[in-house]
């Protein structure tokens, strides 16, 4: 059975490579659906969605409704017989008269193990966690949030270094290229029903936990926590929009850190050690960690050592909430 007519529906850079290589392999979208431009930066400059740009690149028509549910969209999209909806990070839900539409419904990338991490962060959440694999998980779309069956899921190793941005990077590539496997694997498996994939399993919603959405309070770091759990954090925010606190009564991003098996001796956010060439150290609710990339307010990513050179810190001093 040969896929015809499909539909994608994606917004951030993290939908691009799948556009891309869905493209590249015989199964190139016939329309793309994206959010409407918006206004980002200091100077609110109107921008197109990165999933734009690569659809209009690879000359793909590309859509912007305000509502994916109105009934102009539902029109267009009956018009064109669909074989198949792929949403990849869209960031908008879809209401049944949508989901039942083509032929074979619509299926969502999400790069967790489903059922672990649904919702909106799921990169972050297992950063955060201190998790040493995720994944991918593609599944059908069903009325509840990432909760339709499974029909592929891959699994990586989180690197020990690795933040939320180049785990992101690697999720959007290796996801691409899952969802070209799960084409083939559809034309060659199916014939009437996505439930006849050899991979096709019921989600355990019994086993579900949740990520929310990041909002500006989950950026600060407590230096009253443990070493391993700000340095987790750090990791699940960098490099953007990056984990934030003050020093010196200014906002200062932490953007990498490294821990340490010096027991903490000073009270949690204090500079416990200056090291030339290497960095400044700052104690934790357990042992010291040593801060290897801040970004001050207003300037760009650098090293602490770089950033101590000029604000000659000392020993004792103090980075707060």
């Amino acid at each position: 059975m040969k896929l015809n007519n499909i539909v994608f529906l994606g917004t951030p850079q993290f939908a691009v490579p799948c556009l891309i290589k869905l493209s590249q392999t015989g199964f190139k979208p016939v329309l793309c659906i994206t959010q409407p431009d918006k206004a980002k930066g200091r100077k609110k400059v109107l921008s197109p969605p990165e999933v734009k740009i690569a659809a209009l690149d690879l000359n793909i028509p590309v859509l912007q409704p305000e509502d994916i549910n109105s009934v102009e969209i539902l029109q267009i999209l009956s018009d064109l017989k669909p074989d198949l909806i792929i949403t990849v990070a869209y960031g908008g839900y879809l209401k049944k008269n949508i989901r039942k539409l083509p032929k074979f419904g619509c299926i969502n990338l999400h790069p967790s193990l489903l059922p672990k991490y649904r919702g909106s962060s799921p990169v972050n959440s297992a950063l955060f966690s201190g998790d040493k694999f995720t994944g991918n998980t593609i599944f059908k779309i069903v009325a509840k949030m990432d909760a339709g069956p499974i029909l592929l899921q891959t699994n990586t190793q989180i690197l020990p270094n690795e933040n939320y941005t180049k785990l992101q990077e690697r999720l959007a590539e290796s996801g691409a290229l899952s969802i070209v496997d799960l084409m083939y694997q559809i034309e060659n498996e199916v014939k009437s029903d996505l439930n006849e994939l050899s991979t096709y399993r019921i989600q355990k919603a019994d086993n579900a936990t949740f990520s929310g959405k990041i909002h500006k309070e989950d950026l600060v770091l407590n230096w009253n926590s443990a070493a391993e759990e700000i340095c987790n954090k750090v990791r699940g925010l960098a490099f953007k929009p990056g984990a934030v606190c003050t020093f010196r009564d200014k906002k200062i991003k932490i953007i990498q850190t490294e821990m340490t098996d010096n027991k903490s001796k000073l009270s949690p956010g204090t500079v416990s050690e200056i090291i030339k060439n290497v960095g400044v150290f700052v104690s934790t609710q357990t042992t010291d960690i040593l801060l290897k990339l801040v970004q001050p307010a207003g300037k760009k990513i650098m090293s602490s050592h770089s950033y101590n050179l000029g604000a000659k810190i000392q020993v004792g001093e103090k980075f707060g909430l």
